[in-house]
Protein backbone atom coordinates (compact mmCIF):
# COMPACT_ATOMS: atom_id res chain seq x y z
CA UNK A 1 0.00 0.00 0.00
CA UNK A 2 1.29 3.42 -0.89
CA UNK A 3 2.33 5.52 2.15
CA UNK A 4 0.44 8.80 2.54
CA UNK A 5 2.54 11.94 2.95
CA UNK A 6 1.88 13.12 6.55
CA UNK A 7 1.99 16.82 5.74
CA UNK A 8 -0.46 16.37 2.88
CA UNK A 9 -2.69 14.27 5.12
CA UNK A 10 -2.79 16.92 7.83
CA UNK A 11 -3.50 19.64 5.31
CA UNK A 12 -6.33 17.56 3.83
CA UNK A 13 -7.75 16.79 7.27
CA UNK A 14 -7.57 20.46 8.22
CA UNK A 15 -9.54 21.49 5.13
CA UNK A 16 -12.14 18.80 5.81
CA UNK A 17 -12.39 19.88 9.46
CA UNK A 18 -12.91 23.52 8.50
CA UNK A 19 -15.54 22.48 5.96
CA UNK A 20 -17.42 20.50 8.59
CA UNK A 21 -17.21 23.16 11.28
CA UNK A 22 -18.14 25.93 8.82
CA UNK A 23 -16.73 29.42 8.51
CA UNK A 24 -19.91 31.51 8.66
CA UNK A 25 -22.16 29.44 10.92
CA UNK A 26 -21.81 27.08 13.85
CA UNK A 27 -22.07 23.60 12.32
CA UNK A 28 -21.28 22.12 15.75
CA UNK A 29 -24.89 22.70 16.73
CA UNK A 30 -26.12 20.83 13.65
CA UNK A 31 -23.82 17.93 14.49
CA UNK A 32 -24.88 17.91 18.13
CA UNK A 33 -21.39 18.73 19.40
CA UNK A 34 -22.79 21.38 21.76
CA UNK A 35 -25.55 19.07 22.97
CA UNK A 36 -24.24 15.62 23.64
CA UNK A 37 -21.40 14.97 26.15
CA UNK A 38 -18.01 15.36 24.52
CA UNK A 39 -16.94 11.86 25.62
CA UNK A 40 -19.86 10.33 23.69
CA UNK A 41 -18.72 11.67 20.32
CA UNK A 42 -17.33 8.82 18.23
CA UNK A 43 -13.58 9.12 17.74
CA UNK A 44 -13.45 12.61 19.23
CA UNK A 45 -11.78 13.62 22.50
CA UNK A 46 -12.38 16.80 24.48
CA UNK A 47 -10.04 18.47 26.94
CA UNK A 48 -9.92 21.83 28.68
CA UNK A 49 -7.08 21.01 31.07
CA UNK A 50 -4.19 22.26 28.94
CA UNK A 51 -2.14 24.58 31.22
CA UNK A 52 -1.94 28.26 30.30
CA UNK A 53 0.57 30.77 31.64
CA UNK A 54 -0.49 34.43 31.49
CA UNK A 55 0.48 37.75 32.99
CA UNK A 56 -0.15 41.46 32.40
CA UNK A 57 2.50 43.70 30.85
CA UNK A 58 2.66 47.40 30.12
CA UNK A 59 2.30 48.53 26.54
CA UNK A 60 5.08 50.89 25.54
CA UNK A 61 3.17 52.93 22.95
CA UNK A 62 0.90 52.62 19.93
CA UNK A 63 1.03 54.30 16.54
CA UNK A 64 -1.58 57.03 16.93
CA UNK A 65 -1.30 59.33 13.92
CA UNK A 66 -4.18 60.06 11.53
CA UNK A 67 -6.57 57.70 13.32
CA UNK A 68 -10.28 57.99 12.50
CA UNK A 69 -10.97 59.28 16.02
CA UNK A 70 -8.95 61.27 18.55
CA UNK A 71 -9.25 60.97 22.32
CA UNK A 72 -9.32 63.93 24.67
CA UNK A 73 -9.91 63.95 28.40
CA UNK A 74 -8.95 62.57 31.78
CA UNK A 75 -10.30 59.59 33.69
CA UNK A 76 -9.63 57.92 37.04
CA UNK A 77 -10.34 54.21 36.94
CA UNK A 78 -10.68 52.41 40.30
CA UNK A 79 -8.34 49.67 39.03
CA UNK A 80 -6.12 51.22 36.36
CA UNK A 81 -5.78 54.64 37.97
CA UNK A 82 -5.36 58.00 36.22
CA UNK A 83 -5.07 58.33 32.44
CA UNK A 84 -4.92 61.53 30.40
CA UNK A 85 -5.37 61.81 26.63
CA UNK A 86 -4.37 64.78 24.48
CA UNK A 87 -3.94 65.52 20.78
CA UNK A 88 -1.67 67.42 18.42
CA UNK A 89 -3.14 68.63 15.16
CA UNK A 90 -2.45 70.86 12.19
CA UNK A 91 -5.01 73.06 10.44
CA UNK A 92 -5.14 74.12 6.79
CA UNK A 93 -6.17 77.10 4.75
CA UNK A 94 -9.39 76.88 2.77
CA UNK A 95 -8.04 79.20 0.06
CA UNK A 96 -4.63 80.21 -1.25
CA UNK A 97 -3.16 83.72 -1.10
CA UNK A 98 -5.27 84.75 1.87
CA UNK A 99 -5.75 88.50 2.31
CA UNK A 100 -8.01 89.84 5.05
CA UNK A 101 -8.36 93.28 3.46
CA UNK A 102 -7.42 96.77 4.59
CA UNK A 103 -6.72 97.27 8.32
CA UNK A 104 -8.04 93.87 9.43
CA UNK A 105 -8.68 93.22 13.13
CA UNK A 106 -9.47 89.89 14.79
CA UNK A 107 -12.76 90.10 16.72
CA UNK A 108 -12.75 86.50 18.01
CA UNK A 109 -11.53 83.02 17.18
CA UNK A 110 -13.17 79.69 18.07
CA UNK A 111 -11.92 76.12 18.17
CA UNK A 112 -14.58 73.54 17.30
CA UNK A 113 -14.20 69.78 17.77
CA UNK A 114 -17.00 67.44 16.75
CA UNK A 115 -18.07 64.84 19.31
CA UNK A 116 -18.40 61.21 18.28
CA UNK A 117 -19.02 59.41 21.57
CA UNK A 118 -17.50 59.13 25.04
CA UNK A 119 -16.28 56.77 27.76
CA UNK A 120 -16.88 57.59 31.39
CA UNK A 121 -18.95 60.24 33.17
CA UNK A 122 -20.10 63.19 31.04
CA UNK A 123 -21.14 65.17 34.14
CA UNK A 124 -17.40 65.68 34.76
CA UNK A 125 -16.05 69.21 34.56
CA UNK A 126 -12.89 69.33 32.45
CA UNK A 127 -10.40 72.16 32.12
CA UNK A 128 -9.34 72.64 28.52
CA UNK A 129 -5.83 73.75 27.56
CA UNK A 130 -4.78 74.80 24.06
CA UNK A 131 -1.20 75.66 23.12
CA UNK A 132 0.38 76.59 19.81
CA UNK A 133 2.91 74.02 18.58
CA UNK A 134 6.50 75.13 17.88
CA UNK A 135 7.86 71.99 16.18
CA UNK A 136 7.32 70.97 12.58
CA UNK A 137 5.44 67.74 12.04
CA UNK A 138 4.25 66.06 8.88
CA UNK A 139 1.30 64.01 7.71
CA UNK A 140 3.55 61.39 6.07
CA UNK A 141 5.58 60.78 9.25
CA UNK A 142 4.74 58.18 11.89
CA UNK A 143 3.88 59.36 15.41
CA UNK A 144 3.32 57.33 18.55
CA UNK A 145 1.31 57.84 21.69
CA UNK A 146 4.39 58.77 23.74
CA UNK A 147 5.76 61.36 21.29
CA UNK A 148 6.03 64.98 22.42
CA UNK A 149 6.19 68.22 20.40
CA UNK A 150 7.30 71.61 21.67
CA UNK A 151 4.72 74.33 22.39
CA UNK A 152 4.60 77.98 23.33
CA UNK A 153 3.81 78.77 26.97
CA UNK A 154 0.64 80.81 26.40
CA UNK A 155 -2.52 78.84 27.15
CA UNK A 156 -5.00 79.95 24.49
CA UNK A 157 -8.00 78.41 26.28
CA UNK A 158 -7.64 77.59 30.00
CA UNK A 159 -11.40 77.24 30.49
CA UNK A 160 -13.71 74.80 32.26
CA UNK A 161 -16.45 72.95 30.41
CA UNK A 162 -18.88 70.07 30.87
CA UNK A 163 -19.24 68.01 27.66
CA UNK A 164 -22.77 67.82 26.30
CA UNK A 165 -23.64 65.15 23.79
CA UNK A 166 -27.35 66.01 23.63
CA UNK A 167 -27.56 69.77 23.35
CA UNK A 168 -27.14 71.49 20.01
CA UNK A 169 -24.79 74.44 19.70
CA UNK A 170 -25.98 77.71 18.18
CA UNK A 171 -23.43 79.08 15.73
CA UNK A 172 -24.11 82.28 13.83
CA UNK A 173 -27.78 81.93 14.74
CA UNK A 174 -28.07 78.36 13.45
CA UNK A 175 -28.33 75.21 15.59
CA UNK A 176 -25.47 72.82 14.98
CA UNK A 177 -24.74 69.27 16.18
CA UNK A 178 -23.23 68.76 19.67
CA UNK A 179 -19.57 69.72 19.75
CA UNK A 180 -16.85 71.23 21.86
CA UNK A 181 -16.72 74.88 20.79
CA UNK A 182 -14.55 77.26 22.79
CA UNK A 183 -13.33 80.79 22.35
CA UNK A 184 -9.56 81.11 22.18
CA UNK A 185 -7.44 84.13 22.95
CA UNK A 186 -7.48 86.75 20.21
CA UNK A 187 -3.69 86.63 20.03
CA UNK A 188 -3.96 83.52 17.87
CA UNK A 189 -6.30 85.26 15.43
CA UNK A 190 -4.06 88.29 15.40
CA UNK A 191 -1.17 86.04 14.35
CA UNK A 192 -3.14 85.18 11.23
CA UNK A 193 -4.15 88.80 10.68
CA UNK A 194 -0.51 89.89 10.76
CA UNK A 195 0.30 87.45 7.95
CA UNK A 196 -2.48 88.81 5.73
CA UNK A 197 -1.43 89.04 2.08
CA UNK A 198 2.05 87.65 2.84
CA UNK A 199 3.82 84.54 1.58
CA UNK A 200 2.99 82.81 4.90
CA UNK A 201 -0.61 82.51 3.72
CA UNK A 202 0.20 81.83 0.07
CA UNK A 203 -0.58 78.10 0.33
CA UNK A 204 -0.73 75.28 2.84
CA UNK A 205 2.95 74.40 2.53
CA UNK A 206 3.91 77.88 3.65
CA UNK A 207 1.09 78.03 6.20
CA UNK A 208 2.20 74.80 7.95
CA UNK A 209 5.60 76.39 8.53
CA UNK A 210 4.10 79.63 9.81
CA UNK A 211 1.49 77.96 12.03
CA UNK A 212 2.49 74.43 13.14
CA UNK A 213 -0.85 73.62 14.76
CA UNK A 214 -2.38 73.19 18.23
CA UNK A 215 -1.78 70.93 21.21
CA UNK A 216 -5.12 70.28 22.90
CA UNK A 217 -5.31 68.73 26.37
CA UNK A 218 -7.22 68.76 29.65
CA UNK A 219 -6.09 68.96 33.25
CA UNK A 220 -5.98 65.70 35.19
CA UNK A 221 -9.16 64.98 37.14
CA UNK A 222 -9.10 63.75 40.74
CA UNK A 223 -12.01 61.32 40.43
CA UNK A 224 -14.25 59.72 37.79
CA UNK A 225 -13.67 61.73 34.59
CA UNK A 226 -14.43 61.16 30.94
CA UNK A 227 -12.73 60.45 27.63
CA UNK A 228 -14.18 62.35 24.69
CA UNK A 229 -14.01 60.73 21.27
CA UNK A 230 -13.36 63.51 18.77
CA UNK A 231 -14.23 63.22 15.08
CA UNK A 232 -11.45 65.37 13.70
CA UNK A 233 -12.50 64.74 10.09
CA UNK A 234 -16.01 66.06 10.61
CA UNK A 235 -16.73 69.35 8.90
CA UNK A 236 -17.53 70.70 12.37
CA UNK A 237 -13.90 70.34 13.51
CA UNK A 238 -12.12 73.57 12.60
CA UNK A 239 -10.85 76.99 13.64
CA UNK A 240 -13.16 79.91 12.84
CA UNK A 241 -11.87 83.48 12.97
CA UNK A 242 -14.27 86.43 12.99
CA UNK A 243 -12.74 89.73 11.89
CA UNK A 244 -13.47 93.09 10.40
CA UNK A 245 -11.61 95.42 8.07
CA UNK A 246 -12.23 98.90 6.78
CA UNK A 247 -15.18 97.86 4.65
CA UNK A 248 -16.77 94.71 6.11
CA UNK A 249 -17.25 92.16 8.91
CA UNK A 250 -16.24 88.65 7.86
CA UNK A 251 -15.07 85.22 9.01
CA UNK A 252 -12.44 82.78 7.82
CA UNK A 253 -12.27 79.02 8.45
CA UNK A 254 -9.10 77.02 8.97
CA UNK A 255 -10.08 73.40 8.37
CA UNK A 256 -9.02 70.15 9.97
CA UNK A 257 -8.99 67.41 7.34
CA UNK A 258 -7.19 64.27 6.16
CA UNK A 259 -4.25 66.34 4.90
CA UNK A 260 -3.52 67.53 8.44
CA UNK A 261 -0.92 65.75 10.53
CA UNK A 262 -2.35 64.81 13.92
CA UNK A 263 -1.79 62.25 16.63
CA UNK A 264 -2.87 61.29 20.13
CA UNK A 265 -0.81 61.04 23.29
CA UNK A 266 -1.69 58.96 26.36
CA UNK A 267 -0.28 59.39 29.86
CA UNK A 268 -0.95 56.70 32.47
CA UNK A 269 1.29 58.47 35.02
CA UNK A 270 3.28 55.25 35.42
CA UNK A 271 0.15 53.65 36.94
CA UNK A 272 1.10 55.13 40.33
CA UNK A 273 -2.59 55.53 41.29
CA UNK A 274 -3.63 52.06 40.12
CA UNK A 275 -4.88 49.09 42.14
CA UNK A 276 -2.06 47.51 44.21
CA UNK A 277 -2.45 44.00 42.75
CA UNK A 278 -2.37 45.46 39.25
CA UNK A 279 0.79 47.45 40.03
CA UNK A 280 2.56 44.38 41.43
CA UNK A 281 1.77 42.40 38.29
CA UNK A 282 3.09 44.97 35.82
CA UNK A 283 6.14 45.36 38.06
CA UNK A 284 7.00 41.73 37.33
CA UNK A 285 4.97 39.46 39.62
CA UNK A 286 3.82 37.05 36.91
CA UNK A 287 2.26 34.62 39.41
CA UNK A 288 -0.54 37.11 40.06
CA UNK A 289 -1.62 36.59 36.46
CA UNK A 290 -2.84 33.13 37.45
CA UNK A 291 -5.82 34.80 39.13
CA UNK A 292 -6.51 38.18 37.46
CA UNK A 293 -5.38 39.88 34.26
CA UNK A 294 -5.76 43.45 33.02
CA UNK A 295 -6.30 44.90 29.55
CA UNK A 296 -6.50 48.60 28.78
CA UNK A 297 -6.67 50.62 25.58
CA UNK A 298 -4.80 53.89 25.02
CA UNK A 299 -1.46 52.03 25.00
CA UNK A 300 -2.15 50.85 28.54
CA UNK A 301 -1.66 47.12 29.10
CA UNK A 302 -1.76 43.79 27.28
CA UNK A 303 -1.57 40.16 28.35
CA UNK A 304 1.15 37.72 27.38
CA UNK A 305 0.11 34.06 27.33
CA UNK A 306 1.55 30.67 26.42
CA UNK A 307 0.43 27.03 26.20
CA UNK A 308 3.62 25.31 27.38
CA UNK A 309 2.26 21.74 27.45
CA UNK A 310 -0.09 21.66 24.47
CA UNK A 311 2.37 19.62 22.38
CA UNK A 312 2.12 16.86 24.99
CA UNK A 313 -1.01 15.85 23.08
CA UNK A 314 1.40 14.21 20.65
CA UNK A 315 2.07 11.63 23.35
CA UNK A 316 -1.33 10.13 22.53
CA UNK A 317 -0.39 9.57 18.90
CA UNK A 318 -1.00 11.53 15.72
CA UNK A 319 -3.52 14.24 16.60
CA UNK A 320 -5.84 16.28 14.36
CA UNK A 321 -7.37 19.36 15.99
CA UNK A 322 -11.09 19.68 15.26
CA UNK A 323 -11.38 22.85 17.29
CA UNK A 324 -9.25 24.79 19.77
CA UNK A 325 -11.14 27.63 21.41
CA UNK A 326 -9.60 30.05 23.86
CA UNK A 327 -12.26 31.22 26.34
CA UNK A 328 -11.63 34.47 28.24
CA UNK A 329 -13.96 35.42 31.09
CA UNK A 330 -14.46 39.05 32.16
CA UNK A 331 -14.91 39.88 35.85
CA UNK A 332 -18.49 41.19 35.70
CA UNK A 333 -18.07 43.04 39.02
CA UNK A 334 -15.77 45.48 37.18
CA UNK A 335 -18.33 46.25 34.45
CA UNK A 336 -20.93 49.02 34.61
CA UNK A 337 -22.60 51.43 32.22
CA UNK A 338 -19.63 53.81 32.35
CA UNK A 339 -16.85 51.20 32.29
CA UNK A 340 -17.68 48.83 29.42
CA UNK A 341 -15.14 46.22 28.21
CA UNK A 342 -13.58 46.67 24.74
CA UNK A 343 -15.90 45.57 21.92
CA UNK A 344 -13.09 43.43 20.49
CA UNK A 345 -9.78 41.95 21.55
CA UNK A 346 -6.97 40.83 19.27
CA UNK A 347 -4.40 38.05 19.49
CA UNK A 348 -0.95 38.49 18.01
CA UNK A 349 1.99 36.12 17.77
CA UNK A 350 5.08 37.51 19.48
CA UNK A 351 8.08 36.41 17.45
CA UNK A 352 11.47 35.90 19.06
CA UNK A 353 12.84 38.95 17.25
CA UNK A 354 10.22 41.16 18.94
CA UNK A 355 7.99 41.59 15.89
CA UNK A 356 4.30 40.68 15.89
CA UNK A 357 2.36 38.65 13.34
CA UNK A 358 -1.19 37.42 12.83
CA UNK A 359 -2.38 33.98 13.82
CA UNK A 360 -3.04 31.73 10.80
CA UNK A 361 -6.69 31.42 11.92
CA UNK A 362 -7.36 35.09 11.10
CA UNK A 363 -7.69 34.34 7.38
CA UNK A 364 -10.90 32.35 7.95
CA UNK A 365 -12.81 35.49 8.95
CA UNK A 366 -14.24 37.09 12.04
CA UNK A 367 -17.20 34.71 12.38
CA UNK A 368 -14.77 31.79 12.64
CA UNK A 369 -11.90 33.49 14.48
CA UNK A 370 -13.92 35.39 17.11
CA UNK A 371 -12.61 38.02 19.56
CA UNK A 372 -15.90 39.94 19.99
CA UNK A 373 -17.18 40.69 23.49
CA UNK A 374 -20.35 38.83 24.48
CA UNK A 375 -22.12 41.07 27.00
CA UNK A 376 -24.56 38.30 27.94
CA UNK A 377 -21.90 35.80 29.00
CA UNK A 378 -19.21 38.40 29.79
CA UNK A 379 -16.61 36.62 27.72
CA UNK A 380 -14.46 36.60 24.61
CA UNK A 381 -13.71 33.52 22.51
CA UNK A 382 -11.00 32.88 19.94
CA UNK A 383 -10.79 29.92 17.58
CA UNK A 384 -7.06 29.20 17.34
CA UNK A 385 -7.30 25.70 15.89
CA UNK A 386 -4.82 26.20 13.05
CA UNK A 387 -2.27 27.81 15.39
CA UNK A 388 -2.44 24.82 17.76
CA UNK A 389 -2.41 22.27 14.92
CA UNK A 390 0.73 23.84 13.48
CA UNK A 391 2.46 23.56 16.86
CA UNK A 392 1.53 19.88 17.10
CA UNK A 393 2.84 19.18 13.59
CA UNK A 394 6.17 20.84 14.44
CA UNK A 395 6.29 19.35 17.93
CA UNK A 396 6.82 22.82 19.42
CA UNK A 397 5.91 26.50 19.07
CA UNK A 398 8.24 28.60 16.95
CA UNK A 399 7.36 31.85 18.75
CA UNK A 400 7.51 33.52 22.14
CA UNK A 401 3.81 33.14 22.87
CA UNK A 402 0.75 35.24 22.18
CA UNK A 403 -0.22 38.78 23.10
CA UNK A 404 -3.81 39.59 23.96
CA UNK A 405 -4.49 43.22 23.06
CA UNK A 406 -7.37 45.69 23.02
CA UNK A 407 -8.28 45.92 19.35
CA UNK A 408 -8.04 49.56 18.26
CA UNK A 409 -6.01 50.57 21.32
CA UNK A 410 -5.08 53.89 19.69
CA UNK A 411 -8.73 55.01 19.53
CA UNK A 412 -10.36 53.22 22.48
CA UNK A 413 -10.23 53.93 26.21
CA UNK A 414 -12.10 50.75 27.19
CA UNK A 415 -10.56 48.32 29.62
CA UNK A 416 -11.28 44.82 30.90
CA UNK A 417 -10.41 42.86 34.01
CA UNK A 418 -10.32 39.17 33.10
CA UNK A 419 -9.89 35.99 35.12
CA UNK A 420 -6.55 34.23 34.89
CA UNK A 421 -5.98 30.57 33.95
CA UNK A 422 -6.01 29.36 37.58
CA UNK A 423 -8.93 31.42 38.85
CA UNK A 424 -11.47 29.26 40.61
CA UNK A 425 -14.62 28.69 38.58
CA UNK A 426 -14.27 31.26 35.77
CA UNK A 427 -10.76 30.71 34.56
CA UNK A 428 -9.30 31.42 31.17
CA UNK A 429 -9.09 28.06 29.42
CA UNK A 430 -8.45 26.35 26.11
CA UNK A 431 -11.22 24.00 24.95
CA UNK A 432 -9.73 21.45 22.55
CA UNK A 433 -11.68 18.90 20.52
CA UNK A 434 -9.35 16.52 18.71
CA UNK A 435 -9.25 13.25 16.84
CA UNK A 436 -6.55 10.64 17.28
CA UNK A 437 -5.50 9.54 13.80
CA UNK A 438 -3.15 6.73 14.81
Amino acid sequence: MKKINSKFYFHFLWVVTISVLGLSCNKNEELGMNVQPQENMLGVTFTNSIPITAHTIKEDSVKSDETYLNLLGSIVDPIFGLTDAAMYTQFRLTTDNVDFGTNPVCDSIFLSLAYSTFYGDTTTTLKLNVFEITDDFYVDNSYYSNDVLGTYKTNLANINFIPSFRDSVKIDGVNSAPQLRVKLKNSLGQKFIEASGSSDLADNTAFSKYFKGLYISTNSVSSQGVMLYINALSGLSKLTMYYHNTTDTLKYTFVLNSNCARFNTFDHHKFTTANSSFKLQIAGDTVLGDSMLYLQGMAGTRVKLKFPEVTNLNNFGTIAINKAELVIKVDSSTVDSKMVPPPRLSLAIKNYDGTLSFLPDVVYGEAYYGGTYNSTTNEYKFNISKYIQNALMRGSFDDDGLLLIVSGSAVLSNRAVIFGPKHSGSNMHLDIIYTKIK
